[in-house]
C-alpha cells in the first residue's frame, strides 16, 4: 500500500489494491492508525 498526506489541505489518500480510501482533516499523528484501518478495510472487504 502505498499513500499520500497534503499538510495543505491536511488530506490522507491511501492506494490499496482494491481501493483508494481517503481521509480529510487528519492530523499527522493520525496518519500511521488510519493507514492500518485502510489495510483492514481491505482485508476484509469481499467481492461480491
Amino acid at each position: 500500500m502505498k499513500f499520500n498526506y497534503s499538510s495543505i489541505t491536511r488530506t490522507l489518500t491511501v492506494f490499496g489494491a482494491r481501493m483508494t480510501h481517503i481521509f480529510e482533516n487528519v492530523g499527522v499523528g493520525e496518519i500511521d492508525t488510519l493507514v492500518i484501518n485502510a489495510k483492514l478495510k481491505e482485508a476484509t472487504w469481499r467481492m461480491k
